[in-house]
Protein backbone atom coordinates (compact mmCIF):
# COMPACT_ATOMS: atom_id res chain seq x y z
CA UNK A 1 0.00 0.00 0.00
CA UNK A 2 1.12 3.54 -0.66
CA UNK A 3 -0.08 6.87 0.67
CA UNK A 4 -2.13 8.70 -2.02
CA UNK A 5 -0.49 11.73 -3.64
CA UNK A 6 -1.34 13.95 -6.58
CA UNK A 7 1.37 16.02 -8.26
CA UNK A 8 0.79 19.44 -9.79
CA UNK A 9 3.84 20.38 -11.89
CA UNK A 10 4.82 24.03 -11.60
CA UNK A 11 7.94 24.34 -13.74
CA UNK A 12 10.13 22.50 -16.21
CA UNK A 13 12.82 22.49 -13.51
CA UNK A 14 10.90 19.85 -11.55
CA UNK A 15 9.09 22.15 -9.13
CA UNK A 16 5.72 20.78 -8.08
CA UNK A 17 3.07 20.79 -5.43
CA UNK A 18 2.26 17.38 -3.99
CA UNK A 19 -1.35 17.40 -2.79
CA UNK A 20 -2.05 14.65 -0.30
CA UNK A 21 -4.20 13.57 2.62
CA UNK A 22 -2.57 13.73 6.04
CA UNK A 23 0.52 11.49 6.17
CA UNK A 24 -0.04 8.56 8.49
CA UNK A 25 -3.66 8.15 7.48
CA UNK A 26 -5.29 6.27 4.62
CA UNK A 27 -3.93 2.93 5.78
CA UNK A 28 -0.25 3.83 5.70
CA UNK A 29 1.91 4.48 8.75
CA UNK A 30 3.21 7.96 9.49
CA UNK A 31 6.82 6.89 9.01
CA UNK A 32 6.07 5.13 5.70
CA UNK A 33 4.04 8.10 4.42
CA UNK A 34 6.79 10.58 5.26
CA UNK A 35 9.43 8.31 3.70
CA UNK A 36 7.31 8.09 0.55
CA UNK A 37 7.14 11.89 0.32
CA UNK A 38 10.91 12.08 0.77
CA UNK A 39 11.47 9.50 -2.00
CA UNK A 40 9.18 11.56 -4.26
CA UNK A 41 11.57 14.48 -3.87
CA UNK A 42 9.56 16.56 -1.40
CA UNK A 43 11.69 19.04 0.56
CA UNK A 44 8.95 20.77 2.56
CA UNK A 45 5.68 19.57 4.10
CA UNK A 46 2.97 22.17 4.76
CA UNK A 47 0.29 21.11 7.26
CA UNK A 48 -3.16 22.76 7.46
CA UNK A 49 -4.30 20.68 10.46
CA UNK A 50 -4.26 22.12 13.95
CA UNK A 51 -2.49 20.31 16.80
CA UNK A 52 -5.74 18.87 18.15
CA UNK A 53 -6.58 17.33 14.77
CA UNK A 54 -3.11 15.81 14.50
CA UNK A 55 -3.46 14.34 18.01
CA UNK A 56 -6.91 12.92 17.22
CA UNK A 57 -5.64 11.38 13.98
CA UNK A 58 -2.69 9.78 15.79
CA UNK A 59 -0.10 11.80 13.87
CA UNK A 60 1.12 14.20 16.57
CA UNK A 61 4.66 13.06 15.68
CA UNK A 62 4.33 14.42 12.12
CA UNK A 63 6.61 17.46 12.67
CA UNK A 64 9.32 15.28 14.22
CA UNK A 65 9.05 12.62 11.50
CA UNK A 66 9.31 15.25 8.75
CA UNK A 67 12.38 16.75 10.40
CA UNK A 68 13.91 13.27 10.94
CA UNK A 69 13.55 12.74 7.18
CA UNK A 70 15.56 15.97 6.63
CA UNK A 71 12.58 17.88 5.25
CA UNK A 72 11.17 21.20 6.39
CA UNK A 73 7.83 21.33 8.20
CA UNK A 74 5.57 24.38 7.95
CA UNK A 75 2.46 24.63 10.13
CA UNK A 76 -0.34 26.79 8.69
CA UNK A 77 -3.53 25.62 10.42
CA UNK A 78 -6.94 26.32 8.89
CA UNK A 79 -10.18 25.23 10.57
CA UNK A 80 -11.88 22.42 8.63
CA UNK A 81 -14.54 23.57 6.15
CA UNK A 82 -13.78 27.22 6.95
CA UNK A 83 -11.93 30.11 5.38
CA UNK A 84 -8.50 30.90 6.82
CA UNK A 85 -8.51 33.45 9.65
CA UNK A 86 -6.32 36.44 10.53
CA UNK A 87 -3.80 34.20 12.32
CA UNK A 88 -3.36 32.21 9.09
CA UNK A 89 -2.89 35.43 7.10
CA UNK A 90 -0.10 36.51 9.44
CA UNK A 91 1.54 33.07 9.33
CA UNK A 92 1.26 33.00 5.54
CA UNK A 93 3.09 36.34 5.30
CA UNK A 94 5.91 34.85 7.37
CA UNK A 95 6.20 31.71 5.20
CA UNK A 96 5.26 32.83 1.68
CA UNK A 97 8.66 34.08 0.54
CA UNK A 98 10.44 30.92 1.68
CA UNK A 99 7.85 28.65 0.03
CA UNK A 100 7.92 30.67 -3.21
CA UNK A 101 11.74 30.63 -3.25
CA UNK A 102 11.76 26.85 -2.78
CA UNK A 103 9.43 26.34 -5.73
CA UNK A 104 11.42 28.76 -7.88
CA UNK A 105 14.53 26.71 -7.01
CA UNK A 106 12.82 23.62 -8.47
CA UNK A 107 11.76 21.98 -5.21
CA UNK A 108 8.65 19.91 -4.49
CA UNK A 109 6.37 20.97 -1.67
CA UNK A 110 3.77 18.65 -0.14
CA UNK A 111 0.58 20.30 1.12
CA UNK A 112 -2.07 18.53 3.14
CA UNK A 113 -5.07 18.78 5.39
CA UNK A 114 -6.95 15.69 6.59
CA UNK A 115 -8.39 14.52 3.28
CA UNK A 116 -6.17 16.45 0.89
CA UNK A 117 -8.85 18.57 -0.82
CA UNK A 118 -10.46 21.60 0.84
CA UNK A 119 -7.77 23.20 2.97
CA UNK A 120 -5.08 21.68 0.78
CA UNK A 121 -6.59 23.48 -2.20
CA UNK A 122 -6.50 26.77 -0.30
CA UNK A 123 -2.82 26.30 0.57
CA UNK A 124 -2.01 25.49 -3.06
CA UNK A 125 -4.00 28.49 -4.28
CA UNK A 126 -2.15 30.86 -1.96
CA UNK A 127 1.24 29.71 -3.21
CA UNK A 128 0.21 29.64 -6.87
CA UNK A 129 -1.23 33.16 -6.59
CA UNK A 130 2.13 34.26 -5.16
CA UNK A 131 3.76 32.67 -8.20
CA UNK A 132 1.59 34.71 -10.55
CA UNK A 133 -1.02 32.15 -11.57
CA UNK A 134 -4.55 33.38 -12.19
CA UNK A 135 -7.34 32.03 -10.00
CA UNK A 136 -9.30 30.30 -12.79
CA UNK A 137 -6.22 28.32 -13.83
CA UNK A 138 -5.50 27.46 -10.21
CA UNK A 139 -9.03 26.20 -9.62
CA UNK A 140 -9.10 24.08 -12.78
CA UNK A 141 -5.64 22.55 -12.26
CA UNK A 142 -6.19 21.79 -8.56
CA UNK A 143 -9.72 20.46 -9.08
CA UNK A 144 -8.49 18.21 -11.90
CA UNK A 145 -6.37 16.46 -9.27
CA UNK A 146 -8.60 16.99 -6.20
CA UNK A 147 -12.26 17.41 -7.26
CA UNK A 148 -13.22 18.21 -3.66
CA UNK A 149 -11.15 21.41 -3.67
CA UNK A 150 -12.99 24.73 -3.93
CA UNK A 151 -16.42 23.25 -3.21
CA UNK A 152 -17.27 25.01 0.07
CA UNK A 153 -18.90 28.44 -0.54
CA UNK A 154 -16.99 30.08 2.32
CA UNK A 155 -13.67 28.84 0.94
CA UNK A 156 -14.52 29.86 -2.64
CA UNK A 157 -15.49 33.37 -1.51
CA UNK A 158 -12.30 33.60 0.54
CA UNK A 159 -9.88 32.58 -2.23
CA UNK A 160 -11.67 34.74 -4.81
CA UNK A 161 -11.22 37.71 -2.44
CA UNK A 162 -7.53 36.85 -1.97
CA UNK A 163 -7.10 36.59 -5.75
CA UNK A 164 -8.52 40.11 -6.19
CA UNK A 165 -5.52 41.43 -4.26
CA UNK A 166 -3.22 40.08 -6.99
CA UNK A 167 -4.90 41.93 -9.85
Amino acid sequence: MTHPVWELPISNEGAALILTPCPGTKGESLVASVEQLKRAGVTTVVTALNNEEMDKAGVAALPAEVQTAAMNWVHLPIEDDQAPDAAFAEQWKQQATSLRDRVLAGEKIAMHCMGGSGRTGLLAAHLLLDLGWDISTIKSKVQALRPGAFTKPVQIAYIDQVAEQYK
